[in-house]
């Protein structure tokens, strides 16, 4: 079975005679199967899981075989991106705002920011930016990052 599997996956596993598959963990039973005299291949749909790590338990005949899995949810994490991606825009009109003197407040992560310096600012951009390159590469499993924090001030 595959190490990461993504919620709403169909996985096709080939089951021995007389096997028995469970997913799960100690307190959410994600799938369960049992095979009689012949092999049989099993479709097992994904779409109702929750994000998570599961076992993988095979009992071949009491022969067990385990390994574990994590089922990601790619809708939670485009979320979170697009959130991200929201706060990092916000943090650049307030950088802008401050440079030009104006005095507009930002409220981000239940924190108002009113009259920051452009030093906490840079620091909170340059955070920010640095979880939206984690999570694209998570989701691109790339290595390259996508922004570049840089402020050019006058």
């Amino acid at each position: 079975m595959k190490e990461t599997i993504y919620i709403g996956e169909v996985l096709n596993e080939v089951l021995q005679p007389n096997t028995t598959i469970k997913i799960g963990n100690s307190t959410n039973t994600l799938f369960t199967h049992s095979t009689q005299d012949e092999t049989e291949s099993v479709a097992i749909d994904t779409s109702e899981w929750q994000s998570g790590y599961y076992s993988v338990v095979y009992n071949n005949n009491g022969e067990l075989t385990i390994s574990t899995v994590t089922v990601i949810d790619p809708m939670a994490q485009t979320d979170r991106l697009t959130e991200l991606q929201t706060q990092l825009d916000d943090i650049n009109k307030i950088i802008t705002a401050r440079i030009n003197g104006d005095t507009h407040t930002l409220t981000i992560n239940n924190k108002t920011l009113m009259k920051e310096d452009l030093n906490t600012l840079n620091n909170l951009k340059n955070s920010i930016t640095k979880q939206v390159n984690d999570l694209k590469r998570k989701l691109t499993k790339g290595n390259a990052g996508f922004f570049k924090s840089t402020i050019h001030c006058r």
